[in-house]
């Protein structure tokens, strides 16, 4: 039954999103919250994930990619008999798969009109879930897949259980009892007091024994910085964690201390500087710990972010202050960055080998030029400034992101929008100004019309893919994805429409190799794989995924490792072109239908490609079943 069960999950996620090949969710399995018994099995239950663990230790993930409805999960319950099980979440939503079916109740609140809709608690028996409310209970109805009652007490109920045909649901105060079968059950005066204390709560199952239990997943998902280099990705939190490819590679700090952040090496991938949370430094070469080294100046400061010079020396931000770790291993105190003395900074930006800028909050912006001389702080050029516009108005009231684009444009981010400026070097001339993009939209009734980009918004984090979109990423809004000027959206990925776990983005960065991007939520991380990898100088390493496609399989095929401007030629097994294109960059996507626009019948597909530039050719074999 459990087989049908998860490729029921996997079509009905094919179902809820068409693109969901490009979504991958890397929340963390490991730290367990919830256990249950399911059959056989145990259902184990994580912040914004979940799996199924057998007798075997073999695992079955679930989370939104495969199948779920949300990702910020509140409680959960599973049938002892291996039935069904249910995962609720903060939205007030439910989840409940049954006799190798998902089904999802939108709203188990029944139309409260309650800003808290947290469901705190769920407990099952039987054909019966009860789910415990900020103010009250719902009792679902698993056969009929239906609230059957919500009764609302005016208090929080912490947690419920069934025994003996009762429910009985405990407050800060009471435990209030009633039949199951109360036709009037959604009343408050038929339920009592307990004075019936003959049953107790369950027992929960410890977790200790479940946690830690994946192998190549993330430990963590309290992620505080993303760092990027040749495909790598580095994720600080309580470990430093590096995702490469299929591979994820977790160390902990010997410390005991939460990484902050991390800097790869320009020159090699294999040689990266994390920062901690008590300002150490730690310096790994191939996943080992080369050296640490004790900022004797700012010991006890976490730091926040890095950069370096041409020459190796590392500019290292933390609150308020820099201090700089130079290519022969000696400290030094940067004394022209003495402005940011009780500011609020988050990243320091390389705008040029020698010029950088440090996002400074509602300060503004600190710009420093330090004049070819990295470790000579006498003739550096300071400023610290606040984006305006040529009427001298400032653009919003606090400085969020900052990113630098692929033709020298810096983007900021602020709490109201978008600003640009295409010759940064002006700051320190006090002949500049920034300009707000102007985004057009169009409506059915109105017709054309123009706003300043997500003027509304706050923006969290900018990032510029190898097509010049710019990703922009909002504090409740999802991602927007506009074209390289900003006057066109392109996409907007939320938690409804996409495989994005959460509305709240907090950071996000581009691996230009893989194309991919990585969005940090308030629910977890994801990443989207684009259409921008970088080109490749041949095609020796062109891949098709998936291969094969299956019947259950709704999204789009990829096929990477293109060099730019490839001829390409999909035929049936007998020669007939089902589809052709020309690739822009690293990879395609197609959808797997024929130039009539209907699905391609089950065979064996060839795929032709031809660079149009170094005449490289490649034929590649995919195997469709409809």
């Amino acid at each position: 039954m459990m087989k049908a069960l998860f490729m029921i999950l996997l079509l009905l996620t094919s179902f809820r999103f068409s693109a969901l090949a490009q979504w991958t969710e890397r929340q963390s399995f490991n730290t367990v919250k919830e256990v249950h018994n399911f059959g056989a099995k145990k259902l184990c239950v994580c912040n914004y994930c979940a799996f199924i663990i057998d007798e075997d230790s073999e695992i079955q993930y679930l989370n939104k990619t495969s199948g779920l409805s949300s990702a910020n999960i509140s409680a959960s319950c599973a049938d002892e008999d291996g039935k069904y099980f249910a995962i609720a979440y903060k939205n007030g939503s439910l989840d409940i798969c049954s006799n190798g079916k998902l089904f999802t109740i939108q709203d188990i609140t029944f139309g409260s009109n309650l800003n808290n809709r947290n469901i705190h608690h769920l407990t099952c028996s039987g054909d019966f879930i009860v789910a415990s409310l900020e103010m009250g209970v719902s009792l679902i109805d698993v056969k009929k897949q239906e609230v059957s009652a919500v009764c609302f007490f005016g208090e929080t109920i912490k947690k419920s259980t069934i025994y003996q045909n009762k429910i009985f649901s405990q407050t800060s105060h009471h435990i209030y009892s009633v039949n199951i079968n109360d036709v009037n059950i959604q009343d408050p005066e038929r339920w009592k007091i307990s004075d019936d204390f003959s049953w107790v709560f369950p027992s929960d199952i410890p977790v200790d024994g479940y946690n830690n239990l994946v192998n190549n997943q993330l430990k963590s998902d309290s992620i505080y910085h993303i760092a990027q280099s040749d495909g790598k990705i580095a994720l600080s939190s309580e470990y430093f964690s590096e995702v490469s490819g299929s591979t994820i590679i977790n160390i902990i700090n010997s410390d005991n201390q939460n990484f902050t952040c991390a800097f790869y090496n320009p020159y090699n991938s294999n040689h990266i500087f994390l920062g901690s949370e008590n300002g150490m430094l730690y310096e790994y070469l191939n996943h080992q710990l080369k050296s640490q080294y004790a900022n004797s100046y700012y010991l006890t400061d976490k730091i926040l972010d890095m950069n370096c010079t041409p020459e190796g020396d590392l500019f290292i931000l933390m609150n308020g202050q820099v201090s700089v770790f130079d290519h022969n291993g000696n400290w030094h105190v940067a004394t022209s960055f003495e402005p940011l003395k009780y500011l609020s900074v988050n990243k320091i930006l390389k705008v040029s080998d020698y010029v950088f800028w440090i996002s400074a909050g509602a300060a503004g912006i600190f710009a420093v030029d330090l004049n070819s001389t990295p470790t000579d702080f006498s003739d550096d050029k300071t400023v610290l400034f606040y984006p305006k516009n040529s009427g001298g108005e400032r653009i919003g009231n606090k400085v969020t992101a900052l990113s630098l684009d692929n033709n020298g444009r810096v983007w900021i981010g602020t709490n109201k929008g978008v600003a640009t400026i295409s010759n940064p070097e002006s700051v320190f001339t006090d002949n500049y100004f920034f300009v707000k993009p102007i985004i057009t939209e169009t409506s059915e009734h109105d017709g054309d019309y123009s706003q300043y980009l997500l003027s509304s918004k706050y923006i969290t984090a900018i990032e510029c893919d190898s097509k010049q979109r710019k990703w922009i990423s909002t504090l409740n809004s999802g991602v927007f994805v506009v074209n390289e000027s900003g006057s066109e959206e392109e996409f907007h990925f939320n938690e409804s429409n996409s495989g994005l776990p959460g509305d709240s983005v907090f950071m996000m960065k581009y691996i230009p190799k893989t194309g991919e991007v990585y969005i940090k939520t308030n629910c977890g991380l994801a990443s989207y794989l684009t259409d921008t990898q970088e080109t490749q100088e041949n095609l020796s390493s062109v891949k098709v995924f998936p291969n094969p496609v299956r019947p259950d399989f709704d999204g789009e095929i990829c096929i990477s490792g293109l060099e730019e401007n490839c001829d390409i030629r999909i035929t049936d097994i007998a020669g007939n072109l089902v589809y052709k294109t020309v690739s822009e960059g690293g990879k395609i996507f197609w959808d797997g239908t024929n130039q009539n626009g209907h699905r391609c019948s089950t065979g064996v597909y060839l795929i032709f490609i031809s660079s149009l530039n170094t005449k490289n050719t490649t034929v590649k074999k995919l195997l469709m079943v409809k």
